[in-house]
């Protein structure tokens, strides 16, 4: 007991704080977006914010020859480094080039002398309480992001399957269609590109009809975000019936939404029914099918989205304000690889031996808005919400279609294609406009089971019904609208559709 008493002090009274505190903003970051970063994109950030404070401690600590006073100018430069995106966030006034200069100055003003004051006060005789204090301080921030992470890591698993199982178990027909399941995401009904964001969409939609798509002019999405309609369209049902945890006044837990899209019907049946699952990379990391047999991801470029995020957020966001680096658009061209890597692979995909399910989540038209009408790259940050968004519709229109005839002319088998936006973009005057999507369906045979209204939480029961011999009765096409902030406070918004 006298050994771990000692340990403990000596712990308390070590200079280690410094290093506590450089791996903790890491870790808090990464926790608040922890289900859109893949583990491995941690590592890197952890470690060279740990070797940036080893070095930083060692160059003080040759200067000053006092480690306590080199530990402690150490912590002041990582909480400058690391909280002034923060405190940038929280200025009232409206952020100009000349705001940004002088809240630069400030910020190093101010840590100058925390510095000379709080390291001149320590230069001979360390305040135990302080350094007990600091130790503790930085040892109970860095538990509570470890103890959520590795809560998330056993609750995953254990959570609760979905109430409802449609998973088929039926004998393939042979020969059976190649299957692609592309979502257009925020992709806007043809109605509201034309009178919310004045862009007529005809030529697009009559282009998908002469390939012999049928376009459900009348189709709402069933949520309102991304999240909840995928979990939704892929388990061909409401989120409401798969779990009592979806149902209004309850605190918003993204958990079992992600749990039921790892282990969603879809992807179970097609399994089952001996097809190969295909899948790209879309950047939301809870939605994307890594354990597909073919996972197709651009290589890793020298800097992660993650890592753009830590320094926009940190003292580097000034160089942003500056216009000597973007750091917006640095994240935006993962976005762009991942949007290119997709349409360029169009042609190839009916190669593939099959039968084929093919998982293709476009980020696009939705934000980041960043690519100009022809896909050049555009800063994100610099365009206009509406017009971006239109130029992003644009060059998918423009982009997509000779995919989609490839994939058509190329297959042996007729393939099976659904084109889908997985809600609306957001219109705040106007959420009606935020749940209607563009919903177009290439089906060889069973076109006649589709309808003007039908929505994505029946899209599959369709295409199992029409190829695999399921039954299973198609629901009532209802649109449940929620607020992002209160994500499972659902109410119904009517199918207002003019036709």
């Amino acid at each position: 007991m006298h050994h771990v008493r000692a340990g403990i002090e000596r712990f308390l009274l070590s200079p280690l704080y410094p290093f506590l505190f450089s791996i903790y903003f890491i870790f808090r970051i990464y926790v608040m977006n922890e289900f859109n970063i893949p583990l491995i994109d941690l590592f890197r950030p952890l470690l060279i914010s740990l070797l940036a404070a080893i070095v930083c401690y060692l160059i003080l600590l040759r200067l000053v020859w006092l480690p306590h006073t080199a530990a402690l100018i150490t912590t002041i430069l990582l909480f400058s480094f690391y909280t002034y995106g923060l405190g940038w966030a929280l200025l009232p006034a409206r952020r100009t080039y000349s705001l940004a200069v002088a809240f630069m100055v400030v910020w190093t003003l101010v840590t100058l002398a925390l510095i000379f004051l709080l390291g001149w006060k320590l230069r001979s005789q360390p305040n135990v309480n302080v350094i007990a204090g600091l130790n503790l301080m930085a040892t109970i921030l860095l538990l509570f992001p470890t103890i959520q992470v590795i809560t998330v890591a056993i609750a995953l698993p254990r959570f609760p399957p979905s109430n409802v199982h449609h998973v088929i178990q039926n004998t393939r027909p042979s020969p059976s269609p190649d299957i692609y399941y592309i979502i257009l995401d925020a992709y806007a009904r043809q109605d509201v590109l034309q009178d919310v964001f004045g862009y007529d969409n005809t030529e697009f939609i009559r282009s998908l009809q002469d390939l012999g798509f049928y376009v459900a002019q009348c189709s709402q999405s069933n949520y309102t975000s991304t999240a909840p309609s995928l979990t939704s369209s892929l388990n061909l049902d409401y989120l409401q019936n798969m779990s009592d945890t979806f149902h209004g006044g309850k605190p918003v837990d993204y958990l079992p939404v992600f749990k039921y899209i790892d282990d969603n019907a879809v992807q179970e049946s097609v399994s089952n029914l001996g097809y190969k699952t295909v899948a790209f990379a879309s950047g939301f990391y809870w939605a994307e099918w890594r354990d597909a047999d073919l996972f197709i991801a651009p290589p890793n470029g020298p800097m992660t989205g993650f890592e753009a995020n830590i320094l926009l957020n940190s003292y580097t966001k000034f160089f942003d304000h500056m216009e000597v680096i973007n750091f917006d658009d640095k994240a935006a061209e993962r976005y762009r690889q991942r949007t290119r890597l997709v349409l360029e692979n169009f042609d190839d995909l009916p190669t593939i031996p099959g039968p084929k399910f093919v998982f293709i989540h476009l980020v696009i038209p939705h934000a980041p808005n960043a690519f100009d009408e022809n896909g050049n790259p555009v800063a994100p940050d610099r365009g206009n919400g509406r017009a971006g968004y239109v130029s992003q519709v644009k060059f998918i229109n423009k982009s997509i279609l000779p995919g989609l005839k490839a994939l058509i002319e190329r297959s042996a088998t007729p393939p099976v294609i659904i084109l889908q936006g997985d809600h609306g973009p957001i219109v705040p005057e106007n959420h009606s406009a935020e749940m209607k999507i563009l919903n177009a369906y290439y089906l060889p045979r069973g076109s006649e089971a589709l309808y003007p209204s039908i929505s994505p939480v029946n899209s599959f029961r369709v295409v199992f019904n029409t190829y695999f011999g399921s039954d299973f009765p198609l629901l009532d096409d209802i649109s449940y609208f929620s607020d992002r902030n209160t994500l499972y406070d659902f109410s119904i918004l009517p199918n207002s559709c003019p036709d």
